[in-house]
């Protein structure tokens, strides 16, 4: 147990190729654990409630973001009835018990119905998205009419506790832009996959005409372009605490090369890549072999090795070759769109605005439980949580 001023559950949110407590995978080999140590096993021994969400495999960011309401407040998912007139998509899915059942709302004891959300990769878009709605809610949705969701009404910007970004993608990622680069064709085949992990496998021409939907195109919305996009329609509810944790994964061992070692520039709020931006030299940007580069060499050097020029793509350049295995690491900060500090104490943090941590050497899948050792993974979300129940609320 911990000393905590507040005990409110922790849903964990998985990203793309996540799952969560519905799978049987689950309860061999956890999302959020894998061979180290369950998370959710963790917090509740610490007294909180802790569930793992899952995601229809091929939803984008609006799709998962209703999903995820419905798993905690419970019912019926609805995907809002502008959005899928829009889209031409069913506008209900899956039927929920719900985990807080006064998520939002107070009980008849007058404790609030929060939740704190922990989000990894692609999953930290679909947390700030919920947070975003429940606060300011749609107002296509509103002026669609008829029955609507609360999740869209807005004006509940007290139900989430704090959301925390695990290498998250608050600024998109070049992964699979670059793959496509080296293997063309590399997004519509995975495109396909995932749609056939949704139970639906689709002709080509319906598959083409939902890539050309570019607000629900998963691929996307992740990349450099589509969550720019998102960071222009989303702010932070005023109410929910900010944290960004972040990992890196590669190095540039062009700093080996001893005429080209340089003096390092410390700030907080920047990783190594803006630090070598500034020294505009030559570098060589593969995994870090020391530091959890192996476990995601495949991926880490097709984005540590990615550029593009072009004017009809997102402007990719070596700035952005720093990764975890996954994300372009400066991507994974607090998004840029956002106000942020860096993290001192948990005193010293106000709701409305992110909180930056030290950038971790290490890859994506550390915050998994890959390769980790279980005491100390264990004890990284032992201390996280001493900071999610201790921040001051009004």
């Amino acid at each position: 147990m911990i000393d905590k001023k507040s005990s409110y559950p922790v849903i964990l949110v998985p990203g793309v190729l996540g799952y969560g407590d519905d799978s049987k995978l689950s309860k061999i080999v956890p999302y959020f654990g894998t061979m180290s140590a369950s998370v959710a096993k963790t917090v509740r021994s610490l007294g909180m409630d802790c569930y793992t969400a899952s995601f229809t495999p091929a939803a984008g960011i609006w799709d998962r973001a209703c999903e995820l309401y419905a798993q905690i407040a419970g019912g019926t998912v609805d995907y809002g009835a502008a959005h899928s007139e829009r889209y031409g998509t069913p506008r209900f899915g899956k039927k929920y018990d719900g985990w807080v059942k006064n998520f939002g709302k107070e009980n008849e004891f007058g404790v609030p119905g929060k939740v704190t959300l922990i989000a990894h990769g692609f999953g930290a878009p679909v947390a700030r998205m919920l947070a975003y709605l429940l606060a300011y809610g749609s107002k296509k949705e509103q002026a669609a009419g008829g029955d609507i969701s609360p999740l869209f009404l807005g004006g509940n910007d007290k139900a989430i506790h704090a959301v925390v970004t695990l290498a998250g993608n608050n600024d998109g990622t070049t992964l699979f832009d670059a793959l496509e680069d080296r293997f063309p064709g590399a997004k519509k085949t995975l495109m396909t996959q995932l749609f056939k992990m949704s139970d639906w496998n689709p002709a080509d021409h319906k598959l083409d005409e939902y890539l050309a939907k570019t607000r629900t195109n998963l691929l996307y919305e992740a990349g450099l372009d589509g969550m720019a996009d998102f960071n222009k329609r989303v702010e932070p509810a005023p109410n929910t605490y900010y944290f960004s944790y972040s990992a890196e994964a590669t190095r540039d061992y062009a700093e080996l090369i001893p005429e080209r070692r340089i003096r390092k520039y410390e700030n907080p709020f920047t990783s190594k890549s803006y630090r070598r931006a500034k020294e505009n030299r030559p570098e060589l940007t593969l995994p870090d072999l020391r530091h959890g580069g192996l476990a995601v060499a495949p991926t880490a050097a097709l984005i540590g090795t990615y550029k593009n020029y072009l004017s009809d793509a997102p402007l990719a350049t070596p700035v952005m070759h720093p990764n975890d295995g996954f994300i372009n690491t400066d991507n994974t900060l607090a998004p840029s769109t956002e106000p942020v500090r860096a993290y001192r104490s948990v005193n010293d943090c106000y709701p409305g605005e992110w909180y930056q941590m030290p950038i971790w050497e290490g890859n994506s899948l550390g915050y998994l439980g890959v390769l980790q050792r279980p005491d100390k993974y264990r004890d990284f979300y032992v201390d996280l949580m001493k900071i999610i129940c201790n921040l001051i609320e009004e």
